[in-house]
């Protein structure tokens, strides 16, 4: 009945159990493996005697809400015909762990939901144990991407710690899968990607990214059958820079003559107009009548938002061209500065009509890896933390 009863919970096989020991917290069975075949890996000869044994206390999944232990009892063999001595192959173990097999999957499910700390504090074991069983089921479920399915990716990058020291992530746009990290955002560190995707990716057809220069460089020179896309979201925050630049401006100005009608106005200026409650609108409108560099840069920010609405490439150019050619003409530096990016900028700008794409995924996976870095107080392996972001897309939450 025990092996029996070891074998349906955890896989256990061949093996014989002498007895049962049951305390308060746990269980320890103890028992003597006992392969059924077994030939010499040197000679193939299938007849050998005993040449020693040794106790392997191995930690089983849990039965119930107690702690399983096998203590095996292993023979060690001696070929009687070429005198080779071997230890027999344990099938429901992995190497020299102190883990069974059926163990390392419990843990693993238990990771889908739940932190390293509180896995390791529920089932009694070291933080480091659990973390490498989970790093070595990555490191087997992530060592081969299938680039060859890819059609639209996103890149973006986030910071990985103090100092300017970046990550920058490829996402596949159609799954929300993170297919490749790198540190840095250098064109150095991710042209290596940009060849492997040349050689493999025969189906990409765009890339969305934001105005880096080194992102769209490389994909110019390795991919240039790819369409780069602009993504809307770095384009409108350029845009707020710009309006934060003049409201900063017309605030020194205001300053200087004593007035304060700008102060405690970024929200509003930053802000969408129609999300706006109806006193925070009354609270702008009266601003923007009184000053007309804000009111001009606010109209502009709220023009370029129907950029994406339009359902042609002809008529997506033909607004970009009269909003570039209003901006420029304003007199303002810092609209004029964003029209004249956004005319080099061109071509990335309107392949959205093309594909109509953009980076929203990224950046809603850069909010969930904020999220995980700050439930793991950050991550000495770098390793480790690459294999957890190409898992980021099947976590569902964690106890916090």
């Amino acid at each position: 009945m025990p092996a029996s009863l070891l074998y349906h919970t955890n896989q256990i096989t061949d093996i014989q159990v002498e007895n049962v020991e049951y305390f308060e917290s746990k269980i320890i069975y103890h028992a003597i493996y006992q392969p059924k075949k077994s030939s010499c890996p040197t000679c193939g000869y299938n007849f050998f005697n005993h040449d020693g044994i040794k106790i392997r206390n191995l930690r089983m999944a849990p039965l119930g809400d107690k702690t399983a232990i096998i203590s095996l009892k292993i023979h060690r063999y001696k070929c009687r015909n070429c005198a080779r001595v071997w230890w027999p192959f344990i099938p429901f173990v992995k190497g020299k762990r102190r883990t069974t097999i059926s163990f390392d999957r419990f843990v693993i499910k238990m990771m889908q939901f739940a932190t390293i700390k509180h896995v390791a504090k529920f089932l009694g074991v070291s933080w480091g144990l659990i973390k490498n069983i989970h790093k070595a089921h990555l490191k087997e479920k992530y060592k081969e991407v299938d680039l060859e399915v890819l059609r639209y990716i996103g890149v973006d990058e986030f910071s990985i710690r103090k100092g300017h020291e970046y990550m920058t992530i490829f996402i596949n746009l159609e799954t929300g899968e993170i297919i490749h990290a790198i540190e840095g955002k250098s064109m150095a560190s991710v042209t290596p990607f940009i060849l492997k995707l040349k050689e493999k990716a025969k189906q990409l057809k765009a890339i969305a990214m934001d105005m880096n220069a080194a992102y769209s460089s490389v994909t110019k020179i390795h991919l240039p059958d790819v369409d780069i896309v602009f993504d809307r979201f770095h384009v409108v925050a350029l845009l707020n820079t710009a309006i934060d630049e003049i409201r900063r401006d017309q605030q020194a100005k205001c300053n200087a003559v004593g007035l304060k009608a700008i102060k405690g106005m970024r929200f509003l200026l930053l802000s969408n107009y129609e999300k706006l409650n109806p006193k925070k609108q009354s609270s702008l409108d009266c601003l923007l009548e009184v000053n007309r560099p804000i009111a001009v840069a606010h109209a502009l920010k709220e023009q370029i938002r129907l950029f994406w609405m339009k359902s042609t490439v002809q008529e997506g150019c033909k607004f970009l061209g009269w909003w570039i050619l209003d901006a420029i003409e304003t007199g303002i530096h810092e609209l004029g500065k964003a029209g004249r990016t956004f005319l080099r900028h061109w071509q990335g700008l309107t392949n959205y009509f093309k594909h109509k794409i953009t980076n929203g995924k990224t950046e809603g996976i850069n909010n969930k890896v904020k999220t995980m870095k700050r439930q793991a107080y950050g991550f000495r392996d770098m390793e480790y933390f690459k294999l957890r972001l190409y898992n980021l897309h099947t976590v569902n939450h964690s106890f916090v």
